[in-house]
């Protein structure tokens, strides 16, 4: 005869059973993320390391072009790209972020998906 679980424990029993944790396959790739920004202690020494214009003429010159005021510029990566995303407060009160090749500091593209 086996043991019956009484009516009001039943929703219990059913918690209390053993679960299996999830399989991690060791086989699976690491994911790297698509676009990560770098401290400003680590930027400062990637902008020398790899040669990377200087973000502030890049920053006054985008502010000027999109007519906002230029709050500032992270050094970022996308996939294996250096960008500067760049924060700028247009006349309407609305932050806006703009991407900027880190290479040449001109030329504006698209931010992250």
């Amino acid at each position: 005869m086996s043991p019956m679980v009484p009516a009001f424990l039943f929703p219990l029993a059913l918690y209390a059973a053993p679960v299996a944790p999830p399989l991690l396959s060791a086989e699976a790739p690491a994911a790297r993320p698509a676009f990560s920004c770098v401290a400003a202690a680590e930027a400062r020494a990637a902008i020398v390391r790899h040669k990377l214009a200087d973000p502030s003429p890049a920053l006054r010159a985008m502010a000027r072009r999109a007519q906002a005021e230029p709050l500032r510029s992270r050094l970022c990566r996308m996939e294996e790209q250096f960008v500067y995303e760049m924060a700028l407060l247009r006349r309407d009160g609305k932050v806006v972020r703009v991407y900027v090749d880190a290479q040449d500091g001109r030329t504006q593209i698209p931010g992250p998906r």
